[in-house]
Protein backbone atom coordinates (compact mmCIF):
# COMPACT_ATOMS: atom_id res chain seq x y z
CA UNK A 1 0.00 0.00 0.00
CA UNK A 2 2.88 2.35 0.83
CA UNK A 3 4.47 1.73 -2.60
CA UNK A 4 1.23 2.60 -4.39
CA UNK A 5 0.93 5.88 -2.50
CA UNK A 6 4.57 6.73 -3.28
CA UNK A 7 4.15 5.94 -6.99
CA UNK A 8 0.94 7.99 -7.15
CA UNK A 9 2.70 10.91 -5.47
CA UNK A 10 5.62 10.79 -7.89
CA UNK A 11 3.28 10.58 -10.90
CA UNK A 12 1.30 13.58 -9.63
CA UNK A 13 4.50 15.58 -9.11
CA UNK A 14 5.76 14.78 -12.61
CA UNK A 15 2.41 15.74 -14.14
CA UNK A 16 2.41 19.06 -12.29
CA UNK A 17 6.00 19.71 -13.35
CA UNK A 18 5.25 19.03 -17.02
CA UNK A 19 2.09 21.13 -16.92
CA UNK A 20 4.02 24.21 -15.81
CA UNK A 21 6.50 24.04 -18.71
CA UNK A 22 6.00 25.78 -22.05
CA UNK A 23 6.01 23.77 -25.25
CA UNK A 24 7.31 25.14 -28.54
CA UNK A 25 6.42 23.50 -31.83
CA UNK A 26 8.22 24.37 -35.05
CA UNK A 27 5.58 24.13 -37.81
CA UNK A 28 8.05 25.33 -40.47
CA UNK A 29 9.93 23.02 -42.83
CA UNK A 30 13.35 24.25 -41.67
CA UNK A 31 15.03 24.34 -38.24
CA UNK A 32 14.98 27.55 -36.19
CA UNK A 33 17.21 28.90 -33.46
CA UNK A 34 15.66 30.45 -30.35
CA UNK A 35 17.43 32.26 -27.56
CA UNK A 36 16.00 31.37 -24.16
CA UNK A 37 16.90 33.20 -20.96
CA UNK A 38 15.84 31.29 -17.85
CA UNK A 39 17.05 32.02 -14.32
CA UNK A 40 19.47 34.60 -15.75
CA UNK A 41 21.14 32.07 -18.07
CA UNK A 42 20.90 32.57 -21.84
CA UNK A 43 20.86 29.45 -24.01
CA UNK A 44 20.57 28.85 -27.73
CA UNK A 45 18.04 26.17 -28.65
CA UNK A 46 17.73 24.74 -32.14
CA UNK A 47 14.29 23.34 -32.95
CA UNK A 48 14.12 21.08 -35.98
CA UNK A 49 11.36 21.14 -38.56
CA UNK A 50 8.12 19.79 -37.06
CA UNK A 51 9.84 19.24 -33.69
CA UNK A 52 8.35 20.03 -30.27
CA UNK A 53 10.52 21.03 -27.29
CA UNK A 54 9.60 21.74 -23.68
CA UNK A 55 11.23 24.70 -21.93
CA UNK A 56 10.68 27.28 -19.22
CA UNK A 57 9.76 25.30 -16.14
CA UNK A 58 10.25 28.46 -14.07
CA UNK A 59 9.32 31.07 -16.65
CA UNK A 60 11.69 32.60 -19.18
CA UNK A 61 12.21 35.12 -21.94
CA UNK A 62 12.53 33.91 -25.53
CA UNK A 63 13.72 35.57 -28.72
CA UNK A 64 12.07 34.07 -31.79
CA UNK A 65 13.72 33.51 -35.20
CA UNK A 66 12.17 36.72 -36.59
CA UNK A 67 13.48 38.79 -33.63
CA UNK A 68 10.21 38.96 -31.68
CA UNK A 69 10.57 38.60 -27.92
CA UNK A 70 8.16 37.13 -25.41
CA UNK A 71 8.00 36.43 -21.69
CA UNK A 72 6.66 32.99 -20.83
CA UNK A 73 5.47 31.94 -17.40
CA UNK A 74 5.51 28.23 -18.26
CA UNK A 75 2.15 26.70 -19.42
CA UNK A 76 2.03 28.29 -22.81
CA UNK A 77 1.88 26.48 -26.09
CA UNK A 78 3.96 28.27 -28.74
CA UNK A 79 3.91 27.48 -32.44
CA UNK A 80 6.49 28.82 -34.88
CA UNK A 81 4.82 29.53 -38.22
CA UNK A 82 6.71 31.36 -40.99
CA UNK A 83 9.44 32.22 -38.42
CA UNK A 84 6.93 34.03 -36.17
CA UNK A 85 5.50 32.93 -32.82
CA UNK A 86 1.86 32.18 -32.16
CA UNK A 87 1.43 31.96 -28.38
CA UNK A 88 -1.59 30.30 -26.75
Amino acid sequence: MMKIALIAGVATSLTAFAASAASIENKDSEPHTLFVTEDGVKNEIIIGANEIVTICQNGCFITMPNGDRAALSGGESVKIVDSAAVIN
